[in-house]
C-alpha cells in the first residue's frame, strides 16, 4: 500500500508540474492545443512543417516524408525561456524511440516558436537561434 501511495503521489506531482497548475497562472497547455503549421529553418534553408497537439500528445511532420515523430510532452513554464520536454514514442528511426527532446518555446501574437536539441541531448538550447538546435515557427490553424 505504501508503494502504491508513493507512485500515486509521484503521478500527481508529474501531472501538476506538466500542466503548470497554479492558482495565479494559466498554463500554456490550452494555448498549445490544435494544429500548427509553419516553417523550420534547417541549415540556412527553410522547409514546411506541422505540429498537432492534443492534450499532452504531439505529432510532428517535417518537409521530408521521413521526418516525423509522435510522442508526449510536459511543460516547464517556470523557466525563462519556457521549456517543452518531449519523449518520442514513434518515429522512422528506432534509435530515437524513448529519447527525450529538450526544447524552449514562446507564444507571441499567435505564433509558436520552438527550438529543440537532438533527441537524447539533455541540454536545453541556450536561445532560439542556438547552433545545432532545430527551430520551428508556426501559426495555429484553428485560431
Amino acid at each position: 500500500m505504501r508503494r502504491t501511495a508513493g507512485v500515486f503521489s509521484l503521478v500527481i506531482a508529474v501531472l501538476l508540474g506538466a500542466s503548470g497548475c497554479s492558482t495565479m497562472h494559466k498554463s500554456d497547455s490550452s494555448a498549445l492545443q490544435g494544429t500548427w503549421k509553419g516553417q523550420e529553418a534547417i541549415g540556412g534553408a527553410e522547409g514546411s512543417c506541422s505540429l498537432v497537439i492534443s492534450g499532452y500528445a504531439l505529432e510532428y511532420h517535417g518537409a521530408d516524408v521521413n521526418d516525423w515523430c509522435k510522442g508526449t510532452f510536459m511543460l516547464r513554464e517556470d523557466t525563462n525561456p519556457k521549456q517543452l520536454v518531449g519523449v518520442i514514442s514513434e518515429c522512422p528511426d528506432p534509435q530515437y524511440v524513448g529519447k527525450a527532446v529538450c526544447s524552449i518555446y514562446k507564444i507571441e501574437a499567435g505564433t509558436l516558436t520552438i527550438a529543440g536539441n537532438h533527441p537524447g541531448n539533455p541540454e536545453v538550447p541556450a536561445s532560439f537561434d542556438a547552433p545545432g538546435a532545430r527551430k520551428l515557427v508556426l501559426k495555429n490553424e484553428q485560431r
